[in-house]
């Protein structure tokens, strides 16, 4: 039976501390000024995104500690303001997302075309494209902030909170009453939901496992070409260009590890979130199972 108590309270919060250090030395390499690529400011922006995830992990995490468990003010605090951590949550995941198939896309497009990657965008085009990708990832998240109705109460001569949250479209509602949000409202946030899950979840998988396979084919094709036998003056000839292709090939390598370790870690979560969506399932049901692949999403 998964331990959900020890691993909230010892796993947890070693992956966060542990993942937050290790995008704060990506930033100290990523943002040098000999570093400075597309690419690599893709993948700051990944690490800044994984670093605010990371923290807003922290909340949730305190809540298993006794100390912050029974305090008062923590609980005012997390109980209304846990929905929109996890949407904020959420919106860094996506901006993480779609800045891997940035750089998965921007990676293949320079190993199939080399003038592609020696040529320079213009100074606004890569700020455009960051805050497209915020923004749009934001817009697409924010419906998460109204998703759950989150019920607080206080007992005990009002020195002890509950909280109990439900979801805004739900048949039941507390005490049996009447959902008070219009069908309407409840028909936006339910799309709002299919969207989510087809544009930061379904498509992204997708389209990371494509261009993943396209980028080691294209890795293949050029490890054969660097491998064939040439005779001795083409290769005095050619000497710089072979090692500026080594190089980009070891950093195509690279990128593609990083993708191909991005879509194995989050894939399960994805998984987990869609079946958990299609099938409207209760927070214990396959819990166990969520939390493994939750986990695992954190490496």
């Amino acid at each position: 039976m998964f331990n959900n108590f020890h691993y909230l309270r010892y796993v947890y919060p070693a992956i966060a501390v542990f993942g937050i250090l290790g995008n704060v030395l990506n930033l100290s390499v990523l943002l040098n000024r000999s570093m400075r690529t597309r690419p690599n400011t893709f993948l700051a922006v990944l690490a800044f995104a994984d670093i605010i995830f990371l923290s807003l992990l922290f909340p949730n995490i305190l809540a298993n500690y006794s100390f912050f468990t029974f305090n008062y003010y923590f609980r005012y605090f997390y109980f209304h303001t846990k929905v929109h951590l996890i949407s904020m949550a959420n919106w860094c995941s996506a901006v993480a997302i779609w800045c891997v198939i940035a750089v998965c896309a921007d990676r293949l497009a320079g190993i199939r075309d080399p003038l592609y990657a020696r040529s320079a965008w213009s100074w606004w085009r890569l700020p455009i494209v960051i805050v497209t990708v915020v923004a749009v990832a934001g817009g697409l998240t924010f419906y998460q902030n109204f998703e759950y109705y989150c019920l607080v109460r206080s007992y005990c001569r009002e020195t002890q909170l509950y909280s109990r949250c439900l979801p805004i479209y739900s048949e039941t509602w507390f005490g049996n009453r009447e959902n008070p949000f219009s069908p309407l409202f409840r028909q936006i946030i339910s799309l709002c939901v299919l969207i989510y899950a087809l544009t930061m979840i379904i498509l992204p998988i997708v389209l990371l496992t494509i261009l993943n396979l396209m980028l080691l084919y294209a890795l293949r094709k050029r490890q054969k070409n660097l491998t064939m036998s040439a005779d001795l003056n083409e290769r005095r000839k050619t000497a710089g260009q072979l090692h500026l292709q080594k190089t980009e090939h070891r950093v195509t390598l690279t990128v593609a590890f990083i993708v191909t370790m991005f879509t194995l870690t989050n894939g399960p979560s994805a998984l987990m979130h869609l079946i958990r969506t299609a099938y409207g399932l209760k927070q214990q049901e396959l819990y166990d199972l969520t939390m493994i692949c939750r986990s695992v999403r954190l490496l």
